[in-house]
């Protein structure tokens, strides 16, 4: 059965026994992070600068989900 999931899960969405995650920033977007879980692996990303400043310009890309999204597949 194939499941429909919009807008970041569905970035971070790959054939496999299980997936799972969530999405979080801070409130002026200096921050962004995933955590996800698949069936065997449980990975953290984080995405900042040392000197902190907005990050607005890339959120929309999701690069934090697309990050964990790699590292979950390669494990797999």
């Amino acid at each position: 059965m194939k499941r429909s999931f919009p807008g970041q899960p569905a970035k971070a969405y790959f054939p496999t026994e299980y997936v799972g995650g969530k999405t979080g920033t801070t409130n002026d977007v200096k921050d962004m992070w995933f955590v996800g879980l698949t069936a065997n692996y449980t990975t953290g990303v984080w995405i900042g600068r040392d000197k902190p400043s907005n990050l607005q310009s890339i959120y929309s890309h999701t690069p934090h989900v697309l990050i964990w999204k790699d590292i979950s597949q390669t494990a797999e």
